[in-house]
């Protein structure tokens, strides 16, 4: 049986490793350090899930999750925003744009563990 693919979008590597960490045994997991990667590996390979931090240099998570919304090709695929932004405005705009869930830094293997398996 083939693993689930998970792309993982942060520019932050300790967030990354952890994520790596929970999830690389169970996974097929690919990282991206940028927007930009992430884009670049969006358009060779379909995720069945995206990790995506919203705070990075050049292209950030929101302008992501504009790409996402304007390719019907990737538009379904579930996004998770794992970020730092704690305002209700910020988590209300990743929504609005697409995200199907939020979740604060720092990570909690407990609720990422949780979220896998709903949207997987």
């Amino acid at each position: 049986m083939q693993r689930a693919k998970i792309l993982i979008i942060d520019d932050d590597p300790v967030c990354t490793g952890l994520l790596l960490a929970m999830l690389g045994d169970d996974y097929q997991v690919t990282t991206a350090n940028s927007g930009r990667g992430g884009i670049e590996i969006l358009n060779l390979s379909l995720p069945d899930l995206i990790f995506l931090d919203i705070t990075m240099p050049e292209v950030n998570g929101y302008q992501v999750l504009k790409f996402l919304q304007s390719d019907s090709s990737l538009a379904n695929i579930p996004v998770v925003v794992i970020s730092g932004l704690v305002e209700s405005s910020d988590r209300d705009f990743a929504l609005k744009l697409g995200a199907n869930d939020y979740v604060n830094k720092p990570i909690m293997p407990d609720v990422i563990q949780k979220i896998v398996d709903h949207y997987l």
